[in-house]
């Protein structure tokens, strides 16, 4: 049996997900698992024990990353951290467990509470972005997930971010609440085109990203994992109902129509992304060399790229990788991240 040497741990809002790598580097599993963490810490250890069911961890050690302490079921983010370190404390060791601070470096589970939640809350950006400036001098790194996207900035081989936490990254443009999953439909858009006049869009959660891209055949199966804004099937017929819905309507027998108004909240995505990018890039007072694409909306980067003309290159390609997980690194691109720099540094 592979022994397990290290074990990076992403835990988000909405999903949990692991990276383990052997004793020369290499990633033996990588998984997504939903986490629908708002709804209560109980989620996040029946996550965490599914992950440790795949594959014996005896002597792993491990190394956590988090921006689940956002939730709203907290009444703070320091609340959140602690209480995520507490599940963490009930499945892993605390004595080969390290959690990652940014820039500050990795702290044991209990000196988390003396740093500060700031500190230690919503990191997983950055250790994506160490990992790419140990191969890649002048880039940018773009993560668009299933909730939020990254645009980080490497220039003279290190992240040159503005931002350091959600808000001031907000502020600048390096984190962007839109992903290609779990999104609603009506934060991309007040109106769309349909029928020859500009319909508006219901501003009610009756569909999400998941579905444009569904009935689009953009959106990888293994990052579908949560459920539907209306709890019904994962199907072109019901996403096409549930985009229907937003125009006001029931299930449109128009395949064109339908594929035409996915098309266009795509769109207003891309041009969201594309808008932001140009804002980061606007600071750099050069052009990136190179875009790396992560997330389960890596393809969405690719088409950023394209747009841009620059050269853009998979995450997944910085890691060892089997091609039969290259995918699932790309979903778990923070996770595998974290397993890197923990190889190197805990």
């Amino acid at each position: 049996m592979t022994h397990i040497d290290v074990c990076g741990w992403d835990i988000g809002g909405a999903h949990l997900k692991a990276v383990s790598m052997d004793t020369v580097g290499r990633i033996v599993d990588a998984r997504q698992i939903a986490c629908p963490l708002w709804r209560g810490t109980e989620h996040l250890g029946q996550a965490m024990q599914a992950a440790l069911n795949v594959a014996s961890m005896h002597n792993t050690r491990h190394v956590v990353t988090m921006t689940g302490e956002l939730c709203d079921n907290f009444a703070s983010r320091a609340e959140g951290v602690q209480e995520i370190l507490d599940v963490i404390g009930r499945f892993l060791d605390p004595k080969q467990t390290r959690v990652y601070a940014g820039q500050h470096g990795w702290y044991g589970v209990d000196q988390v509470s003396s740093l500060g939640a700031e500190n230690v809350g919503s990191a997983n950006w950055r250790a994506m972005a160490e990992v790419v400036a140990i191969s890649h001098e002048n880039a940018m790194l773009i993560d668009v997930g299933s909730t939020t996207s990254d645009i980080v900035p490497i220039l003279h081989g290190a992240p040159q971010a503005f931002g350091s936490d959600d808000a001031s990254r907000l502020s600048h443009d390096e984190l962007v609440y839109s992903g290609v999953v779990r999104t609603p439909l009506m934060a991309l858009c007040e109106h769309v085109p349909f029928a020859g006049a500009w319909q508006r869009v219901a501003a009610e959660h009756f569909a999400t990203t998941a579905d444009i891209y569904r009935i689009l055949g953009d959106l990888p199966e293994y990052a579908d994992v949560h459920d539907t804004a209306d709890g019904a099937l994962k199907t072109i017929t019901a996403s096409a109902r549930r985009v229907s819905r937003m125009l006001g309507r029931d299930l449109i027998n128009d395949a064109d129509a339908i594929r035409n108004a996915a098309n266009y909240f795509a769109y207003c995505q891309f041009d969201l992304l594309q808008r932001a990018l140009l804002a980061v890039q606007s600071r750099l007072g050069q052009r990136c060399e190179k875009i790396v694409a992560a997330g389960a909306g890596a393809f969405l980067v690719h088409k950023l790229a394209r747009f841009n003309s620059i050269p853009c290159l998979n995450f997944s390609s910085l890691f060892d990788v089997a091609p039969t997980l290259e995918q699932a690194v790309m979903t778990c691109a923070p996770a595998a991240a974290l397993a890197q720099l923990g190889r190197k540094n805990s």
